[in-house]
């Protein structure tokens, strides 16, 4: 019994030498998340699951009156997180999920989400903005399929399109059934003004895009401003930026849009681990950890 006693002595000795240096640490920390979800509340198409519990305040369904939802939870995303399954039903049918205002306006922020595409649909669906019906001003995420891969390219061209600095992607593809994970960095120059900073990376943790890969359309061939091979890394390395709403650019969605000319190929995408945060890239999520299960006490026999 006094070893006990002497070992939760010292337990708590160390803790409270431990807590005046970890605690502040863990709620600056905390403080930082604007905002996650990681699909963990359950799985299935109903409401509950597709929002995360409510994480998700906004959520549409644009089906016609249809049974066809687009939108549902299904286990097997990164480090054992769920994942949000998104069809693809052609141009008559969209929907998706949207939270608003998680930052004042023009503050700066970083988003992370996890994806996987392994639809072949290649009109260009916008599938992670910002505002749903601003996405002029902030598209992360303009999707282009392929039965040999994927690309997508991101978009701000919020105060008018100019061509060929509107638009910007990779020249190779992302593998099919394959999960990436997508960070950006959206840094205010001012009010009014952004610069977009992206970064992919596989699923072996291997950097595969960064601003510099990201390229103006017609790389190469269109001339602006003198050159023809504008990448993100040299519009910035210039002292430009992008204009945009800051009204809309502080909202998140994802989903899918029901792009004009999309094929119905019944395919899916996948979103995983949500997070956006003001302080740091937020990197890889964390490792789900399995809830224990609670066996029920034996009843004794008499």
């Amino acid at each position: 019994m006094r070893i006990y006693t002497v070992l939760v002595s010292l337990f708590i000795f160390v803790l409270l030498s431990i807590l005046p240096r970890v605690l502040p640490r863990l709620i600056a920390q905390q403080q930082a998340i604007l905002f996650q979800s990681n699909w963990d509340t359950d799985t299935g198409n109903n409401p509950d699951a597709v929002t995360d519990g409510g994480r998700w305040p906004n959520y549409c369904e644009f089906n016609h009156g249809s049974n066809q939802q687009l939108l549902s939870v299904v286990p097997d995303g990164p480090n054992g997180h769920n994942a949000l399954r998104v069809v693809q039903r052609g141009a008559s049918l969209a929907a998706n999920l949207q939270i608003d205002n998680f930052i004042a306006p023009s503050r700066d922020y970083y988003v992370r989400f996890y994806m996987r595409n392994d639809d072949t649909s290649g009109a260009g669906d916008h599938v992670v903005t910002v505002d749903t019906y601003q996405y002029p001003n902030l598209t992360f995420v303009r999707k282009f399929g392929d039965v040999d891969g994927w690309k997508f390219v991101s978009s701000m061209y919020g105060c008018g399109y100019t061509y060929p600095v509107g638009h910007w992607g990779s020249a190779g593809k992302l593998n099919n059934g394959r999960w990436y994970r997508l960070e950006f960095f959206v840094h205010f120059t001012d009010a009014t003004h952004v610069q977009l900073s992206p970064l992919v990376i596989d699923d072996n943790e291997v950097l595969a895009l960064t601003a510099d890969q990201f390229e103006q359309s017609s790389y190469g061939i269109e001339v602006w401003n003198g050159r023809n091979d504008w990448t993100l890394g040299s519009y910035y390395e210039s002292g430009r930026s992008f204009c945009v709403d800051p009204e809309f650019v502080n909202d998140f969605g994802i989903g899918n849009n029901g792009q004009q000319g999309a094929a119905n190929t019944g395919k899916a995408w996948y979103f995983a681990a949500v997070e956006i945060r003001t302080d740091r890239w937020p990197g890889p999520v964390a490792k789900r950890i399995a809830q224990p299960l609670l066996l029920a006490r034996p009843t004794s026999s008499r």
